[in-house]
């Protein structure tokens, strides 16, 4: 049923080329229009390029702090009024933030476009940074960091993952940020890092669904061409992470009920042939009720339940994988019995069976992703910002396509090896 379904939507996501139109502003602001008129709706997104790794290391998690700081209004939009306005016009917003991006977006009835179009154009240019609004979002920020990573259980993991995985890459903080580093961040600081990466030279906007073009690049023009180009250097950092040679192992205690074990292997770049492959290794271990880890280990009652994420970013990430064990069953026998899964992986050429049905259910959620207008939007903005190529975004089925068995035990020789591992107990 899988096969027949991915069959079915893979041709018609194939037939059905995603056409866009993309052009830049002389400020620098690129612009990617997709006119969908089977829904009365339009999605507005702005994904500017900084993350969590544009960061000064004594400076983390202001990426995170500005997603919060940018829905505090503006200099014509009064203090709490962003999520009042758009949802006064039927439409709803949010954002979130990644070690790599920023993303922002509102999905609008068709004729609110200009009101979604006027408030991003005032966050970028007039967003209100004030002792109110700052002091207001290092509680808001400093608050969820307790509730999601602090005082929650296993919460910890990433960071104590990250800075074990990573020496020197920005990606051995976590996105969230160190709640010190947030306390002691000045004015100043946070009026640079605005001025320095929320401008239209750092930014792609990306309009998806009914409306009208002629129209749209009127009122494109009329709120963000004024917008100056930003002139300070941004940081980009073209740090590589030494190969990792040796398996590092630790013991965390944390106030939880259940013991667990934490796995994370180096993966590759978001884009490359091999990250595709190691989306394919992932979905074979972990990815639905006939994946390996399930039917070999939660099925069988050694672990009450596993999991497995590639976490793919711009420059090499990590997989993680996570199990609890049953019962009855110890930290080491649950990490023995994962890591036998996964070397199967590099060592026995999987059956033709599995594979096609490890592909049909990928390429399933690739395709049902792209014809969501949604999904559309943030792959468009995502293959420009990543790759400069928005025409990727017609390439993705065939990416994954391409992978072959032995591609997927390529990959697992190359990165799911027990010497170039964390794990925690």
């Amino acid at each position: 049923l899988v096969v027949f379904l991915a069959s079915t939507l893979m041709a018609n996501a194939q037939t059905e080329k995603i056409k866009f139109v993309e052009y830049d502003l002389p400020n620098g602001l690129h612009v990617i229009l997709h006119h969908d008129d089977r829904t009365p709706n339009v999605m507005v997104s702005l994904m500017y390029h900084v993350g969590a790794k544009n960061e000064d290391p004594s400076r983390t998690g202001f990426a995170h702090f500005f997603e919060h700081l940018m829905f505090e209004g503006s200099e014509n939009i009064d203090r709490g009024e962003f999520f009042k306005i758009i949802q006064a016009a039927g439409g709803s917003l949010n954002a979130n933030t990644s070690p790599d991006r920023t993303y922002y977006y509102e999905n609008m009835p068709s004729n609110q476009l200009e009101l979604a179009l006027w408030i991003e154009s005032e966050r970028m240019l007039h967003a209100k940074i004030d002792t109110i609004g700052v002091n207001t979002q290092k509680g808001v920020v400093i608050e969820e960091k307790k509730q999601t990573f602090d005082n929650q259980p296993y919460g910890s993991f990433m960071y104590e993952v990250g800075r074990r995985a990573f020496t020197k890459h920005p990606y051995r903080w976590q996105t969230i940020g160190d709640t010190e580093h947030i306390r002691a961040a000045t004015f100043d600081d946070i009026k640079n890092f605005y001025d320095t990466y929320y401008v239209p030279n750092n930014c792609v906007l990306v309009i998806a669904g009914d409306f009208d073009e002629k129209q749209t690049r009127e009122w494109i023009t009329k709120y963000f061409s004024e917008i100056p180009r930003g002139t300070l250097p941004m940081y980009r950092p073209d740090i590589v992470e030494p190969a990792q040679t040796q398996e590092i192992k630790d013991v965390i205690y944390d106030n939880i009920q259940l013991p667990a074990v934490f796995m994370a292997y180096h993966s590759p770049a978001m884009g490359s042939k091999e990250s595709y492959a190691m989306d394919i290794a992932v979905q074979i271990l972990g990815g639905g009720a006939a994946s390996r880890l399930k039917t070999n280990l939660d099925d069988k009652g050694l672990t009450l339940q596993t999991q497995i994420v590639n976490f793919s970013l711009e420059d090499p990430g990590l997989v993680y994988v996570i199990a609890f064990p049953n019962m009855g069953n110890s930290l080491e026998d649950v990490e023995n019995a994962v890591t036998t899964e996964i070397n199967k992986l590099s060592t026995e050429l999987l059956s033709e069976d599995e594979f096609q049905m490890a592909m049909a259910a990928k390429e399933f959620a690739v395709a049902a992703n792209l014809q969501s207008l949604e999904g559309k939007a943030q792959l468009l903005a995502d293959n420009y910002t990543y790759f400069k190529d928005t025409e990727r975004i017609n390439k993705e089925l065939d990416n994954y396509e391409q992978v072959t068995r032995q591609d997927i035990m390529d990959v697992a020789k190359k990165y799911l090896q027990a010497n170039s591992r964390v794990v925690l107990h």
